[in-house]
């Protein structure tokens, strides 16, 4: 069966690098009314750093120890002068982000899978359909 032009593959969603993170730490940013967030992946990665407007949704000391999804390989941003090297996957509920969270805790860096059938269909060997 033929796809949509505008839909994206299963293989492009392998395309991200989608991790758990656990955010570690969180201050408000100098000059704009949102928290720089250090993001822990896990022994196997390094810490990295996310710009996020979650202020109306959280408190510095509510984000620190939560666990949130991340997508690691995009292209960092500068937001007022602050990197921001990771974008956080979130929803909006009454209007306000709510971060996308597992619903257990888990190891920090564990990546993130797609499920449509199967798990043979998502966890397979990059480059092979």
């Amino acid at each position: 069966m033929a796809c949509d032009p505008l839909k994206k593959r299963l293989k492009d969603f392998d395309d991200f690098e989608i991790r758990v993170a656990t955010i570690k730490g969180a201050e408000q940013h100098p000059k704009k009314d949102e928290y720089i967030l250090l993001l822990d992946l896990g022994p196997a990665e390094r810490d990295m750093q996310a710009v996020a407007d979650l202020k109306k949704s959280y408190t510095i000391e509510e984000l620190i120890g939560q666990q949130c999804v991340a997508i690691l390989n995009i292209c960092s941003e500068t937001v007022d002068g602050v990197e921001s090297t990771a974008l956080l996957l979130v929803t909006m509920l009454d209007n306000k982000p709510r971060l996308l969270q597992p619903d257990k805790k888990i190891l920090a860096g564990v990546k993130v899978y797609g499920m449509m059938d199967s798990m043979r269909t998502h966890l397979h060997e990059p480059g092979k359909e």
